[in-house]
């Protein structure tokens, strides 16, 4: 910015004024001038008053100067060119803008015609988002360095009632040197202010300019105290390798577990991206532990593209020790996959690693390869058309099953619409799975080595009939749906393991589904139909109310579902939905499945959206899973969740949450919060409390704050209790 002030601008006035020293200029009179040399810009001049001393080779215009140049405008009450001297001045109510919108404004401007030394007078500089920067005069030399006296640097507003009132915080500095050809800004006795007094001291400090996007150097320092390592600092350094990759270095210092070296590099290519966090560190037995977190993705061509994940932990709670996430389960992925038209292909490569405490690295599958392949064709006569997919997938265990699966699925279907608008649809496909799998478990039997197999036709039909009615500003929609499906009994031979279906959740959204399982191991067989109602009242203002329900039956009451999954009987569960959203006060929606025979929940998920966060906003999050809901991942389980907001001012905000179990009755976790901002700085406070024991940690207690000075980066602290 500081070189702007001192190039172009004041070089055009310069060729303005020279160019029209023979022009006797009017009160209010506004000239084009286009000087000798037809490349020069032209110029636009505006003065009441212009004089030329041809003795003195001076040309002076007074009075509402206003002189335009490539965008620039330079506004002042006196402007004067020494032609003799080569020496340009402006004084009185100088200002200069910029085409970027830059604003500079000083008393008195002098510079040489070449522009290399000058001097100007009470520099006064309004940035990109009201960032401020003021001196008792700047100096220019050598054509390269700017240097500004007794410099203040703030982006605060400054009270209209008390214009002598400090801002909330600024920068003071006895002299600040701009490197127009290194880009940089250099302080020297530096000090922070914070209210008008002074926190933070530094004899030097250096920053790049605001036209350097990417540059190596420190970054603001960070510290604070956990319950699991202790008082931490960390200075992290980022180094610009080049235009196309960066890595920042993270040394971390910790009291309790010793130092750690966290990192992030990032490259780009001309075909795609590649991100790496990793971090590494000894812990009080002298073993190295550490982490990796990477992910890339390449363009291959207009078609084809591939990737990977690379995702490892040293130990099961590292992660969460550390501060680095807490996740239950690590994916490490290769693949390659392709897009064109209806059609799409993929072959990738799975490692996991679990985090929960009952998992096991030799029982935990690795997948190699998986590859699958889907097509669709246009569609043909009466709109029909066929599908296809493929899938092959090898795995692997060092200690129990393996299973080798090659599946196909060629499929049919006729979509028609009838003349009183109801929309049917005819499916039909059939399925072959084939497998050479080692170590199947069987209830009751050894287990099972060799080839296993099974043929699935599958015939569907799918219906829905809509009626709409429009009254007023409101849309009414009542839509009921049946599906019904059939394919032979005994899809499901025990020589088969469950590797892609253990997951499984019977609710509103696969009740339609001709196969609700995800997965291909494990098959829905038999006749079962399925039939509900879906109802909406839908406003021209966005809001809107909505409701689904449904039940499905099934002619084979086998073990094709297990108990409490809702479909083991011939009856299913009912199951269904409820949102009302009639404007931005109220989010509502409720989830449920309802017991077939006495009514009975046995899974409640209510999630609600109240008020706004200007007077108050709440949301609530209620679950429950009864004891034979029929869930792998969770037992018994009754939850509640709460959070509330409120904006207290212009500037000041708060938050308090807690999550609850009412099943055990005991806290889960709970805290609260509050934050302060405004245009140059934020606080953001916050309290927590967690109940969460994870093999080796324990619970904590946490605060954590954050200090963010606008403009000039971040400064955050966390302490445990």
């Amino acid at each position: 910015m500081i070189k702007r002030l001192a190039t172009g601008t004041i070089l055009g006035c310069a060729f303005a004024l020279a160019g029209t020293y023979s022009i006797a200029a009017k009160a209010q009179q506004s000239d084009e001038v286009t000087t000798a040399n037809d490349e020069q810009p032209k110029i636009l001049f505006s003065a009441d008053e212009v004089d030329y001393n041809r003795e003195l080779q001076t040309v002076t215009a007074r009075g509402n100067v206003e002189i335009s140049r490539d965008g620039r405008i330079l506004l002042a009450d006196t402007v004067s060119y020494d032609r003799s001297q080569d020496v340009l001045t402006a004084s009185g109510n100088v200002s200069i803008t910029e085409p970027t919108g830059e604003v500079t404004f000083a008393s008195h401007v002098e510079l040489s015609g070449d522009f290399k030394e000058g001097i100007v007078e009470d520099i006064y500089v309004l940035l990109d988002e009201n960032t401020r920067i003021a001196g008792t005069g700047a100096r220019r030399s050598g054509g390269n360095f700017t240097e500004i006296a007794k410099a203040v640097y703030s982006p605060c507003k400054v009270c209209e009632d008390d214009p002598e009132t400090p801002p909330l915080w600024r920068i003071k500095a006895a002299r600040v040197l701009h490197d127009a050809k290194e880009k940089t800004v250099e302080y020297e006795d530096a000090r922070l202010e914070f209210a008008g007094i002074p926190v933070l001291y530094s004899p030097y400090f250096q920053h790049p300019d605001p036209t350097v996007k990417r540059q190596s150097g420190f970054l603001a320092p960070s510290f604070g105290s956990t319950s699991y390592v202790g008082s931490f600092f960390e200075l992290p350094y980022y180094w610009a390798i080049d235009q196309s990759k960066d890595l920042t270095l993270r040394p971390i210092y910790t009291t309790d577990e010793g130092p750690v070296l966290a990192s992030e590099y990032r490259q780009r290519f001309d075909s795609g991206e590649m991100e790496v966090v990793s971090s590494v560190t000894s812990d009080d037995t002298d073993d190295f532990q550490g982490h990796i977190d990477a992910k890339g993705r390449f363009d291959i061509d207009k078609t084809w593209r591939w990737g990977f994940d690379a995702e490892q932990a040293s130990e099961k709670t590292y992660m969460s020790r550390y501060g680095f996430g807490s996740p239950s389960v690590l994916t490490s992925n290769l693949f390659t996959e392709g897009f064109r038209g209806a059609s799409y292909s993929r072959v990738d490569g799975y490692y996991f690693q679990g985090l929960k405490a009952e998992d096991d690295r030799d029982t935990t599958p690795i997948i190699l390869p998986h590859a699958q392949f889907h097509g669709q064709t246009a569609p043909a006569k009466y709109g029909s058309y066929t599908t296809l997919d493929l899938d092959a997938l090898s795995l692997t265990r060092e200690e129990g099953a393996d299973s080798h699966r090659l599946s196909a699925k060629a499929g049919w279907a006729l979509p028609y619409i009838g003349s009183l608008g109801d929309v049917t649809k005819l499916s039909m496909s059939i399925r072959t799975d084939n497998y050479m799998v080692s170590d199947v478990s069987r209830d009751g039997q050894q287990d099972y080595n060799g080839y296993a197999g099974r043929i699935l036709p599958l015939v569907a039909v799918d219906w829905n009939m809509p009626f709409v009615n429009n009254q007023g500003s409101y849309h009414h929609i009542v839509k009921p749906i049946v599906m019904a499906a059939w394919s032979p009994n005994g899809g499901n031979p025990n020589e088969i393991p469950n590797e892609d279906s253990q997951s499984f959740e019977f609710d509103d959204i696969n009740i339609f589904s001709h196969d609700r399982y995800s997965g291909i191991d494990r098959a829905e067989d038999g006749f079962r139909t399925s039939y509900g109602l879906e109802w909406g009242v839908y406003g021209e203002e966005g809001g809107y109310t909505s409701a689904m329900f449904g039940q499905s039956y099934r002619a084979n009451k086998g073990d094709t579902f297990e108990e409490g999954s809702g479909l083991e009987d011939h009856l299913s569960d009912y199951v269904g939905r409820v949102t009302a959203s009639p404007n931005k006060y109220v989010d509502l929606t409720y989830r449920f499945r309802l017991d077939n025979e006495d009514f009975s929940t046995r899974r409640n998920q209510v999630s609600a959206g109240l008020g706004e966060k200007e007077t108050l906003r709440l949301n609530l999050d209620y679950v429950h899973f009864a004891e034979d809901a029929g869930s792998d991942e969770f037992g018994q389980r009754e939850e509640f969740y709460f959070r509330a907001e409120r904006q207290f001012s212009e500037f000041w905000s708060g938050m308090a949450y807690s999550r609850y179990d009412l099943d055990q009755n005991d806290p889960l976790e709970y805290g609260f919060g509050f934050v302060y901002e405004d245009e140059c700085f934020v606080f953001d406070g916050r309290v927590r409390r967690t109940f969460y024991e994870d093999q080796d940690l324990g619970q904590s207690d946490e605060i954590l704050f954050r200090l963010v000075f606008k403009t000039l980066g971040e400064f955050a602290s966390a302490a445990g209790l």
